[in-house]
């Protein structure tokens, strides 16, 4: 009472307030999940004396909060290494603990989310999440069940799909739901083996954003595989690189040092965002370089397919680059060097291939219109046609063409349908071999019968397109189409038969290969073709052409 220089207590209430805290903090330090001497090793029936050794002495210590992300190449035992965390699989030799506890099966204390979503087709997304409320909180009521689902539906922004099942939703949609479902039984780690890998790139960074809202709000310990470099470097705390196999170990072991919360845009300005990311590729592509024949594995494609132009392994990663505006995937100015002069020159090369060979088509395709306009008698050149000598006159000479494209045009219409007697009674133009568009006339737009005609058109057909077919194709089901094509091999109409072959139109040649308006309307025969382009497992397509019914 007569203590005036300390009269309140508060500051050691205060200071007994924050304790835990500080103790928690003094956790994390201590290690979360630890992994001790870690091998695995399998016996080989054929060859006992050589077991296949997928991990030798892996060691790790991730403390609690971290979001950490496994990158490597394929076979190097990632998804080994998860599936020991996670309690599917145990270590030949070595330990892998969670706080203090040795991990020996799964639990619900860690929860895995698989690139292929894993949910039961024949439940909705509110039923899968509850299966995994059920099992996990046994002992609590229908009414807090359902408020726990809500709610993690909520988190992940499917309120309003939460009656429908996963073949209804978009891959987006149901790997929201099986982190919702993870979510929901608020595990102490969060196992994500490549979540994110077989969405689009839209899709990919919406849920990357989505994924790092969540890890913030409840601070939940997260280990990820990817192999998308720029992926680890806007997600992960520290990126964990592994050596390849077998016998892979951890190789690298990066800090990320950008601050959080994270813009994307923003660390992409940053030049130590490029250091590391060459030091990444520099590793991967370089100090551990797959020697297999088969190189272009599906799973490494996106660690390259994001690289831009500027940042490939042959950049040097001890130059800093300085700051620029950040252009998603644009090349951005580097000192010249050998390399990048060699791979510019092969585009260039390529560039002017691909236009030489559009333009040839073109140019072809003009001489085809201009000759069956020349070999087309118009009554002004009756006389010419008649005489005797007219063949080699008529053949040699496109100059009155060329320098005249009305009379061009006249292969037209009025001269066609009016049957001009000089031109029709003319024994010269019925011998001739280049007669037949005349033939035609009297019965234009009429079918062709012939099979002998038709199978010759359709081979011209065939190797038309599949001369001009060079996109590789991104569609995963086949395109149809029905093509009209003229006595001469000109395509003058097509028209899609499928919603698939409406959509990926572009990546056929069709439209390239197809007749100016002019020139379909000639006084020749046609025939209906079905056209099918199919995608292939290996990456390329198989073309098909037949007589449509």
């Amino acid at each position: 009472m007569s203590n005036p220089a300390n009269p309140q207590p508060n500051p050691e209430n205060m200071q007994t307030i924050k304790a835990p805290p500080a103790t928690k903090i003094q956790s994390k330090k201590s290690g979360f999940l630890t992994i001790k001497d870690v091998s695995k090793v399998y016996p080989n029936l054929k060859e006992p004396e050589k077991p296949f050794v997928i991990l030798d002495g892996v060691n790790l210590t991730i403390n609690e909060g971290e979001f950490i992300c496994l990158i490597g190449h394929s076979g190097c035992g990632k998804s080994t290494l998860l599936n020991m965390i996670a309690g599917f699989n145990g270590p030949t030799s070595g330990e892998v603990a969670l706080e203090g506890a040795r991990i020996t099966e799964p639990g619900p204390d860690r929860m895995v989310v698989f690139q292929n979503y894993s949910l039961l087709p024949w439940l909705t997304a509110t039923e899968n999440i509850h299966l995994g409320v059920e099992t996990v909180y046994g002992d609590k009521s229908a009414e807090e069940h359902d408020k726990i689902v809500k709610d993690n539906l909520e988190l992940v922004g499917l309120t309003e799909a939460c009656n429908k099942r996963p073949g209804q939703l978009s891959g987006g949609m149901k790997q929201r739901v099986a982190i919702a479902r993870a979510l929901a039984t608020r595990p102490k780690l969060l196992i994500l083996d490549e979540p994110f890998g077989a969405l689009d790139p839209i899709t990919r960074e919406e849920l990357q954003e989505e994924l790092l809202k969540i890890w913030r709000e409840y601070k939940i310990t997260i280990v990820m595989i990817t192999h998308d470099i720029d992926e680890a470097l806007f997600l992960a705390d520290r990126i964990v690189m592994m050596t390849n196999g077998p016998a892979a170990s951890i190789g690298e072991d990066v800090h990320i040092p950008f601050s959080r919360p994270r813009n994307r845009t923003r660390i992409m300005e940053d030049p130590k965002y490029y250091e590391l990311r060459n030091f990444a590729l520099e590793f991967l592509f370089s100090r551990y370089a797959h020697h297999e024949e088969d190189t272009t594995d599906s799973e490494m494609a996106p660690v390259v397919l994001p690289l831009p132009a500027s940042k490939k392994p042959g950049a040097t990663a001890d130059k800093p680059m300085p700051p620029v505006s950040f252009v998603p995937h644009a090349a951005q100015p580097v000192e010249a060097s050998p390399i990048k002069g060699a791979v510019l020159a092969v585009s260039w090369l390529v560039t002017m291939a691909t236009l030489a060979a559009v333009n040839t088509s073109a140019v072809s395709s003009q001489l085809k219109q201009a000759k069956l306009a020349e070999t087309t008698p118009a009554p002004t050149a009756a006389a010419v046609v008649s005489s005797p000598p007219s063949p080699a006159p008529i053949a040699a000479s496109p100059a009155p063409i060329a320098a005249s494209p009305a009379p061009s045009a006249a292969a037209s219409p009025a001269s066609i349908a009016s049957p001009a007697p000089s031109a029709a009674a003319s024994p010269a133009s019925i011998a001739s071999p280049a007669t037949s568009p005349t033939k035609a006339a009297s019965s234009a737009g009429s079918g062709i019968s012939d099979k002998a005609e038709l199978d010759a058109i359709g081979n011209q057909l065939y190797a038309r397109i599949d001369e001009n077919w060079k996109t590789t194709p991104t569609f995963t089901q086949s395109l149809t189409y029905r093509v009209k094509v003229k006595q001469n091999g000109d395509i003058v109409q097509f028209e899609p038969t499928n919603k698939a072959a409406k959509d990926f139109l572009k990546e056929t040649p069709l439209p390239v290969l197809q007749a100016t308006a002019g020139a379909a309307a000639g006084a020749q025969k046609t025939a209906d073709f079905q056209v099918t382009f199919s995608p292939t497992s290996g990456g390329g397509g198989v073309l098909e052409v037949k007589t449509a019914k």
